[in-house]
């Protein structure tokens, strides 16, 4: 199978668990660029939270915000926000729920959380610059994605429950959860089609629940050793965990060595 295409995630995949890239993922992803084969981010996080791993690895194009935006070089070229209407509706909800801790809010105008957070925190730092502000004043914006810190699986139901339209995902191992009118299968679906490139021609490459669709319906769909038992179910194939540079290796093997 010719691969035209590499489509990954960033956290527990392409990234050590430490959240760094190592020198020979690098140095691999740069070859397959070479090859002239297109490497694609596919992440829950912003464009903004990727900075530090786009200004290693340089892709072609992200699909960001789990699927909600994707964007070639300066272009965007595939947008699903939630309407402003929406949103606030959506983080009212959240606000009346007893379990819910931190919501955040990712948007064109910027990064909003509803408690104030330290940005010396690693776990907040990529963040920056994010807005502390009253969510109970509402939004004027529309929005790419919600997530919400529950502490109640119950609670992420019933919230889920009241917005039917809205896909909603955990964060395996975390009590968070994303809300989004978007998923990353259907931003790399729109990816491909943009550039051309039949989506059999495309190798993903997860770990969690976003990811599941994604490595389904790609031509081949690579889980990492580390990934949820639902990954590894519908994947092709399993690599190396993402601290033994799993997603590299495969590529070295599959794309670079390949005749």
């Amino acid at each position: 199978m010719p691969y035209k295409m590499i489509a990954t995630d960033l956290d527990r995949t392409l990234l050590r668990s430490d959240a760094s890239v190592s020198e020979y993922t690098a140095s691999v992803l740069h070859a397959c660029k070479q090859r002239g084969v297109i490497v694609a981010f596919a992440t829950a996080r912003s464009e903004n939270s990727c900075r530090r791993f786009t200004e290693i690895i340089h892709p072609d194009a992200i699909v960001s915000n789990g699927g909600a935006l994707v964007r070639v070089g300066e272009k965007i070229v595939y947008r699903s926000a939630m309407s402003v209407e929406i949103t606030n509706r959506l983080i009212n909800f959240c606000l009346n729920q007893p379990n819910v801790g931190f919501i955040t809010v990712e948007t064109d105008k910027g990064y909003f959380v509803n408690r104030p957070i330290d940005l010396h925190d690693p776990a907040w730092v990529e963040y920056a610059p994010a807005h502390h502000v009253d969510f109970s004043q509402g939004l004027d914006c529309d929005s790419y994605k919600i997530t919400v810190e529950i502490f109640d699986e119950s609670a992420a139901r019933e919230i889920a429950s009241g917005f039917p339209s809205i896909g909603v995902t955990p964060f395996s191992g975390e009590a968070w959860y994303r809300f989004a009118e978007a998923d990353k299968w259907h931003g790399v679906e729109a990816l491909a089609a943009h550039l051309g490139i039949d989506i059999q021609n495309v190798a993903a490459f997860g770990d969690d629940y976003s990811d599941v669709e994604m490595i389904r319906n790609c031509g081949a769909g690579v889980a990492v050793a580390n990934a949820i038992v639902e990954v590894k179910a519908v994947a092709n194939v399993i690599c190396e965990t993402n601290d033994d540079d799993g997603v590299a290796k495969w590529l070295e093997a599959h794309v670079l060595l390949s005749k």
